[in-house]
């Protein structure tokens, strides 16, 4: 039997020819829900079918979103990554006919229960028999991989108003590999590349929340390493790897017994000290890597509770006392750990006492790379109208951070500087966001395993010039001035 790669994508992604009415009878709620997320013109905000009620005949005029990451995690730069996948997964599918009927009859049950029934289905229809099935949309955007500043455009959307606008929540969610991604490589450049193994799979509510972690990782950190079994299997970037845990250790009468069991069956095994005392864990292990040292078998520890840099050191003098301190041989996994801060205490402490990390210190981390500080929030993710027709636009706030840069914008490196520029201006530099999506052509390939390398690759092609001066162009910057005024006049 040969396995029909078109047959299942299809079957996976497209909306199922099912009625309003034939869903309500639906009782399984998983069944509910992959039914639900396939329908493409619901994905939406119910103020985004509000607004677009409200400003009736407007809501047909061209207008132009951007969207940006307005803060960084580490206050220096933000890498982008999920673009790719958040388009290919609402604008690379076809709407169909029984999607519309579906939400006619949907938005019609909330309106007769006292829900929000706004909604423009003459809109709808006119993408299906004007436009193919396709929205009618021109998206610019950067590369996954790209590092950018903070309030930089991160992407451009243009086309008829709520059609531009409808997928905002959707657009938005790249947040998530982004904060990953940017994490990741904050951590690398802290530690250096290849001394994490990710361990986050039970941090995460789902799994396809850690599976886009782990994508992210690969991309922020260069990820080689991960607990997640599922994750191994879909990302062939990573291998699969684990310790010993305590349940393990539990299980036999004595610390030594399950010590000696692990040894003898496996020819490389990290033990974990902390069972009974975390100290007199690491002079066990220290005499029996001694005493297996001859056989080829490879004794690791894992420290996983209380002073891990203090355990950390303790173990390498110890190591050094007998003579046992092979970089390839004599590995410590230090795991547990909630913050960045921990991981360079333990770095200093490490160096201080005199010993490389780079050579002894290897890193299990579970949400801390995962699960940690990855909410919007960290950074401010926001898609804002910055022009209607051919006019900027924008808003004022108290909070100057907020403030939209208006226009139809893209980001120019040039020799010595970042410069956000229009769109309209002569090219003088190398461009980052570039077109990706017009009326149903999406720039992507099939190929998404080679994407997560290629964004890799991107992250170190545009790092060191994150680190330019930056400045909005003068003619970006007339009209952020001319806004501004417009609005401050208007008060």
């Amino acid at each position: 039997m040969t396995f029909n790669f078109s047959s299942y994508k299809e079957q996976r992604t497209r909306f199922p020819e099912i009625s309003y009415q034939e869903y309500e009878q639906i009782t399984d709620l998983d069944v509910r829900k992959d039914i639900a997320k396939k329908n493409k013109i619901i994905q939406t905000d119910a103020y985004n079918r509000t607004m677009n009620h409200l400003k009736g005949e407007k809501s047909h005029e061209q207008e132009t979103f951007t969207m940006s990451f307005r803060r960084s995690p580490n206050k220096e730069y933000v890498v982008v990554d999920g673009i790719r996948s958040t388009l290919k997964s609402i604008l690379g599918i076809q709407i169909t006919q029984a999607e519309l009927d579906f939400a006619k009859d949907f938005y019609e049950a909330q309106k007769t229960k006292g829900g929000n029934g706004f909604f423009d289905a003459t809109m709808w229809q006119e993408v299906i028999d004007t436009h193919g099935w396709h929205i009618p949309l021109k998206i610019r955007a950067v590369e996954d991989g790209t590092v950018l500043k903070p309030k930089e455009p991160v992407m451009v959307v243009s086309g008829p108003a709520e059609l531009a606008a409808i997928y905002e929540p959707v657009f938005l969610r790249a947040f998530f590999k982004s904060i990953v991604a940017t994490d990741a490589y904050y951590l690398e450049q802290i530690i250096g590349q290849g001394r994490v193994a990710e361990f986050g799979k039970r941090a995460t509510p789902n799994e396809d929340f850690h599976l886009d972690a782990v994508e992210a990782n690969i991309v922020g950190g260069g990820l080689k390493l991960t607990s997640n079994d599922t994750a191994a299997l879909v990302y062939p970037q990573t291998l699969s790897g684990g310790t010993t845990a305590h349940r393990y250790f539990s299980c036999y009468p004595t610390e030594d017994e399950a010590f000696v069991n692990a040894i003898e069956s496996s020819d490389k095994i990290a033990l974990l000290v902390d069972l009974i005392d975390s100290y007199k864990g690491i002079d066990k292990i220290v005499a029996l890597k001694k005493k297996y040292r001859a056989t080829g078998k490879v004794v690791g520890m894992r420290l996983d509770s209380w002073d891990l840099a203090d355990q950390a050191v303790y173990a390498l003098k110890k190591l050094k006392e007998h003579d046992m301190l092979d970089p390839k041989l004599d590995k410590i996994v230090v795991a547990d750990i909630s913050t960045v801060e921990d991981v360079r205490r333990v770095e200093e402490a490490v160096a201080n006492a005199g010993f490389d990390p780079k050579d002894f210190i290897q890193y299990g981390l579970g949400g801390l790379l995962v699960a940690r500080n990855k909410t919007r929030d960290a950074l401010s993710a926001a898609y804002k109208l910055t022009q209607v027709e051919d006019d900027p636009t924008g808003k004022l706030s108290n909070d100057i951070d907020k403030e939209p840069i208006p226009g139809d914008l893209n980001i120019e490196i040039r020799n010595d500087e970042r410069v956000v520029v229009q769109e309209f201006e002569e090219i003088q530099g190398e461009r980052l966001l570039k077109p990706v999506y017009e009326n149903g052509n999406l720039v992507y390939d099939d190929n998404d395993i080679a994407a997560v390398d290629i964004a890799r690759k991107r992250l170190i092609e545009t790092f060191d010039a994150v680190y330019l001066p930056s400045r909005e162009s003068e003619v970006t910057k007339e009209i952020h001035q001319k806004v501004r005024e417009r609005f401050i006049n208007d008060m």
